[in-house]
This record gives structure tokens, C-alpha cells and sequence, in this order.
């Protein structure tokens, strides 16, 4: 069976796939195919698709080929009559509210493995998403830093989603928020559960502490690496079309939506991926060999 083409367009990570049609894959049962497209994702981490009708019952079910679809998520309304489709709708004049680089919900104790995000109104100008590889970052970094890191652990917290379950609730909307999201701790160097392969799990948006460092020197060494994350060389750019879709692995990536479209409405569907089945199936069929 012939690959998937693609076309890079970073060293660092994110690649275009051409002449592939997601819709017709779901609606052909092409497994074969959407396990290449899997293959693609775990090797260059962010995929890019133009020209994508993907209706929201095909979106849902592109999410199902790929893993178990992830709860609700508190900040966003959903699609009528789809409830496993997040919309994400910002009118004229109210800024977004993802502008700082993120991994998805890191502060759950099982991020989501990926999310499936279709563009349907966008801007005539800006509204750019980035992506940056915490591979590329990881492996940026001077090896002696590199080992300083191996023991430290991270606390993640919800972050700017107290500011919407605060409008929504006030003190008892932050309680609610926080009895169901919680929070998490993951190593700073943690490891890709497909490849094997170090990245760095620290996020602007979500990590507030070091466990066992003094203020200082936690914020010295979040500082520093929220200073790498921000460097040109770990990033990939995507300019939106309508019908432009991203798929990406949020174990080893984060993203940044820049907002500086305020003037104009931008609109997205997003299907988020809770599981990874492929990894799962390969746990299960290693289980039963031995």
C-alpha cells in the first residue's frame, strides 16, 4: 500500500499531507489508510490538511478511528445535535483565551493524546496557530541542564480556565472547575509514550511550580525554558484557510493561537482524542504474547 505524501514544513516539526480525503477515509472504513495518516502524526508530531469538506458526523468519527473521545470541555459550547464537537467561536472585539503556548488540559491526570481542529470562519488576515516540538526544545538544550532536569517534577494547574469558570460561577464555579479538572504533576523531562523519545513538559499557561525548589529558583529554570519554547527554530506556522484541518499529538507538542484578529470572527470545530488505540492495541497484543 502506497504511503501518505506529505510535504515538511519545519525541521522541527509539521508536515502538510496531500491528496488525501479525511471524509472519504471514514466513509470507505479505510483503516489501513487512517493508520498511515496515525504513523505520519507520531513522526512529524502536527499534520496539515487543505481542503476538507469533513462534515461534523465524519470529524467525530475520524476522532473514533484514532482513540476514544475525550469528556466535554468545560470552557466551550458544542455543535447542535453533536455534542463531541467543541466549537470554538470568537466575534468581533472579545480576545481569545489561547493565546500563550499550551499542551491540552495537562493538568488532567490523562491529557488527551490528540485533537482534530477544522477551520470554518477565519479572519481575511491573522488568527495564525503555531505549533512548537518539546522534542526539538529538549533536545536544544545544553546536556548538563539537560541532567539537572532528569528528577524534577512540575505541578500543572487549570491556569486561565479560572477566569471562564469564574464568570460562569464565581467562587463556587472555581471550586466545581477545580473538583473536576484538579490538577496534575509530571516529570520536566518526560517521555513519549509511542517513541520512546525526552521532551519538555513544562507550559506558560499551565505549570506553576518546581516540587521541592524554593520561588526563585522554580521560576529561574520555568522562566528559562518557557524562553526556549518560544524560540523560532521548535515552531511550525499555519496560515488558516476555510476547510483547512490540523491534526496533532499533544504529548510532545504545544500551541499558541495568535490573537490578533480581534476585529473579525474566527471559527473552529474541534473533536479531541482522549486515547491512543493504536497504542493501546499494541499494550494489549504485547500483553497476550506474554
Amino acid at each position: 500500500m502506497q504511503d501518505v505524501r506529505v510535504d515538511r514544513w519545519s525541521p522541527a516539526l509539521g508536515a502538510e499531507v496531500l491528496d488525501i480525503d479525511l471524509g472519504a477515509l471514514v466513509r470507505r472504513d479505510d483503516d489501513d489508510r487512517i493508520g498511515l495518516v496515525y504513523d505520519a502524526l507520531i513522526e512529524h508530531q502536527v499534520l496539515f490538511f487543505r481542503n476538507q469538506g469533513l462534515p461534523p458526523d465524519a470529524h467525530r468519527e475520524l476522532g473514533v478511528r484514532l482513540g476514544e473521545l475525550a469528556p466535554r470541555h468545560h470552557s466551550y459550547a458544542t455543535l447542535d445535535g453533536h455534542p463531541d464537537v467543541a466549537v470554538l467561536d470568537w466575534l468581533p472585539g472579545i480576545r481569545p483565551d489561547a493565546s500563550e503556548w499550551h499542551s491540552d488540559m495537562t493538568f488532567r491526570a490523562k491529557p488527551p493524546f490528540a485533537s482534530i481542529l477544522k477551520a470554518i470562519v477565519v479572519p481575511p488576515v491573522g488568527g495564525d496557530t503555531l505549533w512548537a516540538s518539546m522534542y526539538s526544545v529538549h533536545d536544544a538544550l545544553d546536556p548538563g541542564f539537560r541532567a539537572d532536569l532528569e528528577t524534577l517534577l512540575v505541578d500543572h494547574d487549570p491556569g486561565q480556565f479560572r477566569n471562564g469558570a469564574y464568570e460562569a460561577g464565581g467562587n463556587a464555579g472555581i471550586a466545581e472547575m477545580h473538583a473536576r479538572a484538579g490538577g496534575a504533576v509530571w516529570p520536566i523531562i518526560s517521555h513519549h509514550p509511542v517513541t520512546g523519545r525526552p521532551y519538555i513538559n513544562v507550559s506558560e499557561s499551565n505549570s506553576r511550580w518546581i516540587i521541592g525548589l524554593g520561588a526563585a529558583e522554580s521560576q529561574r529554570i520555568l522562566s528559562y525554558l518557557f524562553d526556549m519554547i518560544n524560540r523560532p527554530e521548535h515552531h511550525v506556522r499555519l496560515r488558516w484557510q476555510p476547510d483547512t484541518v490540523a491534526i496533532w499529538d499533544n504529548r510532545a507538542t504545544q500551541h499558541y493561537a495568535v490573537a490578533d484578529y480581534t476585529q473579525y470572527r474566527r471559527t473552529m470545530h474541534r473533536v479531541a482524542v482522549d486515547t491512543d488505540r493504536r497504542l493501546e492495541q499494541s499494550i494489549a497484543a504485547h500483553a497476550v504474547r506474554h
